[in-house]
């Protein structure tokens, strides 16, 4: 039985991207296989035709088509015109065809001239200066030095032949091997000169609000024509953070920010690279030592992540069901080890804090008490700083604490006029552990707060 796309169609298109030789029997079933995905996303596309009280398809219907079935939607079609196909029948099989418009002759004489184009003008350029040719978009590319060739001749002779590897694994050689070259992504000559410009500013060690940055992070998070430098930007974000993680403090925040700018973009299809982002921002979330010094104001760069991290999880999180309990599963491991540092401890407890109130509720409440044992053991510590740290993780929480007043019932008021505040005391205590049921007293004081504890 003929399908939608003969199997001709489909061997043509594998000879395209290099596969030949296709067998019959695959052809057919790839044939089937892209049948039923176009299907799929056709009657996709009219779901979010019919929602727009429309009755007729365009090429945003199958954008939104494709996006929801996680697939990187296609730029550059657009259906604003109001072409209308016309159906004739040619030898029992149907043709469609857009009818050519109509025009008079007369219309076209009477018709307003065209705007004269400018005159042909000329502009110099130096070729060379003092025997060196400027790297300018008007030379040619200059070949590589010498010393690279030499290096690119000496790493093909080192590469064992195939019949080689082949022995050594036991294979019968075989010298009809093809080996094709990869694909190389190429980029316009405008878009490799904004990535070198934004790279040389973010790494620069300029102040962090200095007008360039500012101008250079609102460009990523406005600009609607980045989806081809995406993947460049998220590998030299991942790279900078693993090279400087150890180093230099002040290179982390603005690939931060970086980050973020990327994330708010709404034009940018970030979905297939968070495998990539994720383990670098956690990395400046959990880390014990952001820079060579501990010293150094790190608190608010990991304040910087939580939030990147939490706004990953709204928004893709309804794509990727696994991928907050994945992350809470980490923070709350790290937050529950002895054997992590205070500043570990405090990166966790800010991103789970981000997280929404919901994970401080069923994740957080429930370890206070063991946590606040850990806790309180610093409190009397000669070291000035492990003493901060703990201030820090104690204050955080408890400010935390306060966000659940309005997951309370508003019924909670009769209950509380019959409880003695002793009670509620002894409760609080039982709950959470006497160490942060005295700072949720002292400091929030709040009956209301209280009672939500109790009840998480």
């Amino acid at each position: 039985m003929n399908g939608l796309f003969p199997k001709d169609t489909i061997k043509i298109t594998a000879e395209t991207v290099g596969i030949t030789n296709l067998k019959d029997k695959v052809a057919a079933a790839l044939a089937n296989d892209v049948e039923y995905r176009v299907h799929e996303i056709i009657q996709e596309a009219n779901k979010f035709m019919r929602h727009s009280k429309r009755t007729r398809l365009t090429g945003e219907d199958i954008n939104n088509a494709l996006r929801v079935r996680n697939v990187d939607p296609l730029y550059g079609f657009s259906l604003n015109d109001n072409s209308k196909f016309q159906r004739i029948t040619n030898n029992q099989h149907d043709l469609f065809y857009v009818e050519d418009d109509e025009w008079e002759f007369e219309n076209v004489i009477s018709s307003a001239m065209p705007r004269v184009p400018n005159d042909v003008s000329f502009s110099a350029h130096w070729l060379a200066v003092e025997g060196v040719q400027p790297a300018i978009p008007h030379n040619p590319t200059p070949p590589p030095p010498p010393e690279e060739e030499s290096k690119v001749e000496i790493r093909k002779k080192n590469v064992p032949k195939n019949d080689d590897l082949q022995v050594k694994a036991g294979l019968s050689v075989t010298n009809n091997v093809e080996v094709k070259p990869l694909v190389q992504h190429v980029l316009s000559m405008e878009h490799q000169i904004f990535y070198d410009k934004v790279t040389k500013t973010m790494k620069s060690e300029e102040s962090r609000d200095s007008k360039t940055k500012i101008t250079v992070l609102n460009n990523l998070e406005h600009d609607t024509g980045l989806a081809q430098l995406l993947p460049y930007f998220i590998q030299f974000i991942c790279e900078q953070i693993g090279i400087h993680v150890r180093k230099n403090f002040n290179v982390l925040e603005p690939m931060l920010k970086m980050a973020e700018a990327l994330i708010n973009n709404k034009s940018l299809y970030l979905e297939p690279y968070l495998h990539n982002l994720m383990p670098a921002i956690l990395t400046c979330v959990v880390r014990r030592k952001l820079g060579q010094s501990i010293e150094e104001k790190h608190w608010s760069l990991r304040e910087l992540a939580a939030r990147i991290l939490a706004k990953i999880c709204d928004r893709y999180g309804g794509s990727y069901n696994t991928l907050q309990p994945r992350i809470t599963r980490n923070l709350m491991s790290c937050f529950m080890d002895t054997s992590k540092s205070l500043y570990t401890h405090y990166g966790c407890i800010v991103a789970m804090g981000a997280l929404g109130r919901e994970v401080i509720r069923t994740i957080l409440v429930p370890n206070l008490k063991t946590y606040g044992d850990l806790l309180s053991t610093y409190a009397n510590d000669p070291d000035l700083t492990k003493r901060d740290a703990a201030s820090r993780c104690y204050n955080t929480i408890v400010d935390m604490l306060a966000k659940l007043k309005e997951t309370v019932d508003p019924l909670i008021d009769i209950e509380l006029q019959k409880t003695p505040i002793d009670d509620l005391r002894e409760k609080l205590e039982n709950r959470i552990g006497k160490y942060f049921a005295d700072g949720v007293l002292r400091q929030i004081g709040d009956e209301h707060v209280i009672m939500a504890i109790i009840n998480s």
